[in-house]
Formats: structure tokens, sequence, C-alpha cells
């Protein structure tokens, strides 16, 4: 940067200490690359302004003075003289910015963001597939809305879900040049300076609507991931998926997967457990594939996990990845979780709980997130993991039945 850098906002920080707000400001600072240049001309000498990583205005020396508002709320987050300065907004999330300058008491520049026809990035830093899958449907919506050329950071592994269901969202792994705005996305939980909200308050269904202020999108006018590819599979069949990224969010239940998918298998059904791991350990606990399910693990695409998704009767999971897409590909879903709340994930589920125990340690604002990844009240008492423990086979299979019924399974395959 060619001046000296001063944050501004944050009223909403004040419950954070310093040093965690400036390590929030450093970690979005090595996604600009050692703050990179500022690149929207203004067409003002020294001026320069984006919102590539929040809003981010270059003031060159001079008497000047800088009005920043949020428009929608009549917010004023800067009055105030300034000369020779970068300015660089707390907030990286939407906000309806307005900016005015005057020199030497003269009105010389104003701007209301208006990202309309212009070039947006949407960078996933941390892209984990369920949040991944829930925030899409509103980056699409947020591209219609302004008609806008969007771009999206994401690993090689979502290739196809891009190319086959949002095709206008252009896959990039550089920087676009000419960039108007740069949107930083997740499910953020310790990033308070991502979102206007602790993610693990809000249901992630409404993760976009906060992000990006567009509505709500309904069951009803949700992307459906279709397949790509005819039923391979004659047989009726449900697909499972018993792992997680970390082991308390598994369904841990002794026995509780074998009772399951022998109940299924009662039923007709071929069970598919379509996992990337058949068996992974982590912290104190080892999850593996149930002895009677079908081993469908392994490094399937994103696309190929759609296609087997597409022709199940249902999927039975846990709050992660691949029940937002069996959710995306429009199929029931059975959730197992004790670890979160069940507002947490999507409303359609047929959720899986046990309130009576110890339980929503995931969604509880008042534990430090770094420390979800084991069990918070109970790790090394008989209590640990109670939350999933006793969660019983008996529920899940009375839920199975619910889905049934439901959905008219039996008529269906009776015919």
């Amino acid at each position: 940067m060619k001046y000296p850098v001063k944050y501004f906002g944050g009223s909403a920080l004040l419950c954070y200490t310093r040093k965690y707000i400036e390590e929030c400001n450093a970690f979005f600072d090595k996604y600009q690359d050692g703050l990179a240049p500022i690149i929207g001309e203004t067409g003002i000498d020294g001026v320069l302004l984006d919102f590539n990583c929040g809003l981010r205005l270059q003031i060159p020396e001079g008497n000047w003075h800088v009005r920043i508002v949020d428009s929608r709320n009549e917010l004023i987050f800067l009055d105030d003289d300034f000369s020779g300065v970068t300015l660089i907004s707390m907030e990286k999330f939407y906000i309806e910015w307005e900016i005015a300058l005057w020199l030497d008491g003269a009105l010389v520049f104003y701007h209301q963001f208006d990202p309309t026809e212009q070039r947006v990035l949407f960078r996933f830093p941390r892209p984990a597939l369920g949040d991944t899958i829930s925030l899409l449907p509103y980056l699409d919506q947020f591209r219609k809305i302004f008609d806008c050329d969007a771009f999206v950071e994401l690993p090689p592994a979502f290739d196809g879900i891009i190319k086959n269901y949002y095709p206008h969202l252009k896959m990039t792994s550089d920087r676009p040049d000419d960039l108007y705005a740069t949107f930083f996305i997740s499910g953020w939980m310790n990033v308070p300076t991502a979102s206007p909200f602790d993610m693990r308050s809000i249901p992630m269904e409404s993760f976009g609507v906060v992000l990006f202020n567009t509505p709500k999108i309904s069951r009803l006018s949700k992307k459906i991931f279709t397949p790509t590819v005819p039923r391979s599979i004659e047989q009726k069949y449900v697909c499972i998926g018993v792992q997680a990224s970390a082991n308390p969010k598994c369904w841990l239940n002794p026995g509780g997967w074998d009772r399951v998918v022998d109940y299924l298998k009662s039923l007709g059904y071929r069970v598919l457990c379509i996992d990337r791991d058949r068996k992974c350990s982590n912290l104190d606990l080892t999850v593996e594939m149930p002895t009677g399910a079908e081993d469908f693990s392994g490094d399937y695409t994103l696309i190929d996990r759609v296609n087997q998704l597409a022709y199940a009767d249902f999927f039975i999971g846990l709050g992660t990845g691949l029940s937002w897409l069996a959710w995306s590909v429009d199929i029931p879903v059975v959730l197992i979780s004790g670890i979160s709340e069940p507002w947490c994930e999507f409303a359609s589920a047929y959720r899986v709980h046990n309130p009576l125990v110890c339980h929503g340690c995931f969604n509880d604002t008042r534990i430090e997130a770094q420390h979800i990844a084991h069990c918070v009240h109970h790790k090394g008492t008989p209590q640990a993991y109670e939350c999933s423990k006793n969660i019983t086979a008996q529920q899940v299979i009375s839920a199975i039945d619910r889905l049934i019924a439901d959905h008219k399974l039996e008529a269906r395959h009776e015919k």
C-alpha cells in the first residue's frame, strides 16, 4: 500500500480482544497477497476505491473529508478528515456502502456500491462441502439480481457441480483482472469480520441470506442436482454416510448403524455406504463402515455421488456435506446429530436428536469454535459424546418409517 493502513468499522466486534481483531485482519490480509494494490480508478488523481477485501479507499495527501455510510441502515462508519491514508473496512461481507469525498470543502466524489454488470469474485477460504453446497444457490441468486460477471474460487473437486448446475458461475484459480468486489464466504464461526453474525447462531439454510441480504431460497425454488447418467442399480437402495470431518459429528451409539442397516435390508433395500473412507480415526474415536452395508467408499467425484444419490430412495447421514448433497439432489434425508441443534442444518430433514442429554455444543456461541473438535463438556468422563451415544437405533428406525410413509415408498415399490 502506498499510504499507511487504517482499519475502520467493527462496532459489532467490541466483545472481542484487540489481539483477536488483529488476527482477523491478518487472516484476510494473506488472501490479498500482502494487501494487493487497490485497483479501482475514480477519475481523481491519487484516489482509488474497490471492494476486494471489504471497502478499500486510498486517500492522497491533502485537505480531504471522508464520509462512509451503510445506506441501507443509515449507519455512519466514518465522517472525518484524512490525508495520505488507506482506509479498509473491518467488515468483509455485503454492505450497501455509500462513499462521499470532499476536497478543500467541495464535494468531488460520490459512489454507491453497485456490482451490476461488474466483475465479482467469490472466494471460499474454507471450502467445506456442506457450507459450499448451502451457499452456491445464493451466489447464483446474487449473480442474477445484479447481472454481474461472477467468478468462483473453489478446489477442482467442485468443477462438475459448477459446470452442471451453475454454468453461469465461472470457476477460477487466478484473481481475474478489473475486479469490482471480492467476497470471502464460508460457514464462518471464528472470523467475526466475515459475517454480521456468528454463523453457529443461525440455520445453515440462512447463511446466504445473512451474507448477501438476498431472499431466502425455498425448497421449491432451489437448484436441483439432476443425475447426469442413467440409473445403474436396478434394485431399490438407500445410501448412507457414517463418516465426518470430525468424529464428534458422527453417530456413536454402539451397534446403532448395524441395527439400522439390518432393518433396511429387512425392508428389501440394498444399503450403499458412500463415504470417502471406509474407516476413519481421529482423537480417541474410530468410525468404520457398518459390516452389512455395501462398500461404495473411495475417491468418487461429486458428480458420481450425485448420480448415486439421485436414484436412491433416501439418504441417512450426519450433519455433513453428503447430507447437503442429498438435499441438493432432492431426496429425503434422515439426519442424525447430537453435536448440532435440530434447527442447524436444513428444515426438510427427518432429524434424529436426543434433547434429554448434553447436546448442541456446535451451536453454542459461548464456546470458542476451535474447541468443538472434541467433547467440550465431558471429555475424559463416562458422559463423553453422550449427545451422540444416546441417540438410539430405534429413534432412527422410527424416522425411517415416517419417511417411508410420508413419501409413500411402500406403495411405489408395490407397483
